[in-house]
């Protein structure tokens, strides 16, 4: 099976890119064809990642779509005839930049709106945390998970007895 992965941006050290290539390599070691595709590369992650404008970029038999902000891939994810997974990162209400910063509020608003046009066209919906879920839930797309492991979650305890973060986008329930 292939199983393609589709991120905005690939950057050294973001938590999504970073998670996505984790992802990727555990299905590679579970015999899976995988591979990440993306709109902006670092120059040191070219080797790894490939330019979504490769057509093997929507050839897989299931794409995850990492979605945190409006781009391009919204529309060609919404397309594909196969297996759709939305994996959801949070895009911040816009209402919080708006005494800030006009640029980071249209950015924001337009992500959210862009994000319930997925709404009833994916397989699947994953939050990275439960608050995300909910929010694709209240968004009407129906059959949704969370990916984080229950050891992540809010009110857990790390191998120290200290309280966990609850603001990491991390995916490591996969």
């Amino acid at each position: 099976m292939i199983v393609n992965q589709w991120v905005p941006a690939a950057h050294k050290g973001d938590a999504i890119g970073d998670s996505a290539r984790r992802v990727r390599d555990l299905l590679r070691t579970m015999g899976h064809d995988s591979e990440l595709y993306a709109l902006t590369i670092d120059d040191e992650l070219a080797r790894d990642v490939r330019p979504f404008g490769d057509p093997a970029a929507r050839r897989g038999d299931l794409t995850i779509f990492h979605y945190a902000l409006p781009s391009p891939m919204t529309s060609a994810f919404a397309s594909l005839a196969s297996g759709r997974v939305l994996q959801y990162h949070n895009v911040t209400p816009a209402s919080y930049f708006a005494p800030y910063d006009p640029a980071l509020f249209r950015l924001a608003a337009l992500g959210r709106e862009e994000l319930a046009t997925l709404a009833g066209r994916v397989d699947l919906a994953l939050g990275d945390s439960e608050y995300n879920r909910q929010e694709l839930d209240a968004l009407g797309f129906g059959r949704t998970g969370c990916s984080r492991s229950p050891s992540t979650r809010r009110g857990s305890r790390n191998r120290r007895g200290g309280r966990r973060s609850t603001r990491s986008s991390s995916t490591t329930g996969w």
